[in-house]
């Protein structure tokens, strides 16, 4: 990195408030749980002939628009991203029919509502592709998080120094991952470059070879393929091995709904925890089945 792009780099974070502040990026600190949404599919005025979901651009992009291709059945699903928050308010008030959740929903204003976890993300630790470093451990990675290691010489790395890449997301809520890398913090590291989107977090790291960030493999699976970003293996366990269950970055992803509607909803839960939806899923996620999920379609009736 050269040293003009290094410092220009780190005066745009300085530039960023951090936690506790009013908000970033001219948006009100209550937006930390939104995001950039996802392109829409065509849709009408929600009603009874489409079964819609809004919500988590993770579980949008990851894997919702692409079930919705895949599925057969009757009503058709239709996506719309977005964040945690809009798909609890679309709920909410009607104005969708399933919301994606990435924060715990414990705690969170959808805590009251039905739920079923329906795919666990995973957490990809990049760096740009000239970096030298093939695996981090979970602490040498927590350091890097609080503001404790600030060289690359410090996590087994070159002497120089680390531009650490995060989206401050869910702020309020303590996600599984940032809860395994700060413990009870209430933020990451001050010195951080905080960017917008998760697909900025990819970007900046491609750009700059003293870059590092944690991201979805979501967004990082296409541009780690094509060479332009690195995923590290953590604790010695390569970002392919998630699906085996030894990757530790990972939390789940679930959707949230105001009541069970067996006759729209039942033929698409059962499509996503079967073999196809699950397929479809682990592209890029990790599917979780019916019985981990506790989903019994015939207890969901009898529930309502």
């Amino acid at each position: 990195m050269h040293r003009r792009e290094f410092v220009k780099l780190f005066a745009g974070a300085a530039a960023i408030p951090v936690a506790g502040a009013e908000g970033w990026g001219g948006r009100p600190a209550s937006d930390v749980c939104r995001s950039r949404a996802a392109a829409p599919m065509p849709v009408a005025a929600r009603n009874a002939g489409v079964l819609e979901f809004e919500g988590m651009h993770i579980l949008a992009y990851g894997a919702m628009r692409a079930l919705a291709k895949r599925y057969g059945g009757s009503p058709p699903l239709v996506v719309r991203g977005g964040g945690c928050d809009e798909g609890i308010l679309a709920v909410r008030r009607g104005a969708a029919d399933l919301g994606g959740m990435c924060c715990p929903v414990a705690g969170s204003p959808g805590q009251d509502l039905p739920r079923s976890v329906v795919a666990r993300d995973i957490k990809a630790v990049i760096v740009h592709p000239a970096n030298p470093l093939r695996e981090i451990g979970l602490e040498a990675l927590a350091a890097v998080a609080r503001g404790d290691s600030l060289r690359w010489s410090e996590v087994g790395g070159a002497d120089r120094a680390i531009a650490f890449v995060i989206r401050r997301h869910c702020a309020e809520y303590v996600e599984p991952v940032r809860r395994m890398l700060l413990g009870e913090r209430p933020d990451w590291t001050p010195r951080g470059l905080f960017v917008d989107t998760d697909e900025k977090i990819v970007e900046t790291v491609a750009r700059f070879p003293g870059a590092l960030g944690v991201v979805s493999w979501v967004f990082a699976r296409e541009p780690a393929r094509r060479g332009e970003i690195r995923a590290l293996a953590v604790e010695g366990v390569p970002i392919e091995a998630a699906g085996q269950g030894r990757y530790p970055l990972t939390g789940p992803l679930s959707v949230v709904f105001s009541r069970w509607d067996d006759e729209r909803m039942g033929p698409f839960f059962d499509f996503l925890y079967g073999p196809v939806g699950r397929m479809v899923i682990a592209r890029a996620m990790i599917p979780v089945s019916a019985g981990e999920a506790g989903y019994r379609r015939a207890r969901m009736r009898q529930a309502v």
